[in-house]
């Protein structure tokens, strides 16, 4: 059976407010069905086209409450578990103060775009144009970059922890005064990157350094002897 038009318009109406999320959608049209059957009865029973209407939508009750009930705890989920952006043009996105932990990001472009003050722990960004992208005051813990382009990128105040950097162009980014624990640096051109003032601990490079700048920073002595077999200027750098 068809639909009822007026049912429909009066559904789309309630849930306009609310995100495309999967179980909203899904409610969305177990209750049209419901009320079309309903609305059905009704009319079988003799009441006329407005009537059994009317008595259609006052069956379901307020159900605005349980629509706001399904938002909030699907959007808290996707903010735990993360989403997938991959494959996606998200230029001159505004993405602050999201969290997406295992988020994927991968193929996508997010030149401009600004994740400031966001948790995206151990976040994929893989094949990705990154370029000028913002990420002050983020949470990266445990985030891995792979055959990305990161020039411009901005890293004021993040957190580092564990991150990977692998085939990433990362030429002329400042990373000074940030702290540096257990991160990956291989494979990446790091040609006019500075680490002034950094502290590197437990880092690993395997990339051409010798025009990166370290001068101010401090690190372990494991990250030294590093650095120093594939001849960076350590001229300026405290051994912690």
């Amino acid at each position: 059976m068809k639909p009822n038009p007026r049912l429909i318009a009066y559904l789309n109406d309630v849930f306009s407010h609310y995100e495309d999320l999967r179980p909203i959608q899904e409610l969305k049209e177990e209750l049209l069905t419901d009320l079309q059957e309903r609305l059905q009865d009704l009319q079988q029973d003799g009441f006329d086209e407005e009537a059994a209407f009317q008595r259609t939508i006052a069956s379901i009750g307020e159900i605005s409450e349980l629509i706001e009930s399904i938002h909030a705890n699907t959007t808290k989920l996707q903010q735990i578990i993360g989403i997938d952006f991959s494959m996606q043009n998200l230029q001159k996105s505004d993405l602050k103060s999201i969290q997406v932990h295992d988020g994927k990001f991968n193929y996508s472009n997010l030149q401009d775009s600004d994740f400031s003050n966001s948790d995206l722990t151990n976040a994929s960004f893989k094949c990705s144009n990154l370029d000028r992208v913002k990420f002050d005051g983020a949470n990266l813990t445990g985030t891995k970059f792979s055959k990305s382009n990161l020039r411009g990128v901005s890293f004021k105040n993040c957190t580092l922890d564990l991150i990977e950097f692998r085939s990433c162009d990362l030429t002329g980014v400042c990373m000074d005064n940030l702290l540096f624990t257990g991160t990956t640096f291989h494979h990446s051109n790091l040609k006019g990157t500075t680490f002034r003032n950094t502290t590197l601990q437990s880092c690993s490079f395997k990339a051409d350094i010798k025009k990166t700048i370290f001068d101010g920073a401090k690190m372990d002595k494991v990250t030294y002897a590093l650095l120093k077999g594939f001849k960076a200027n350590l001229s300026q750098v405290t051994i912690i």
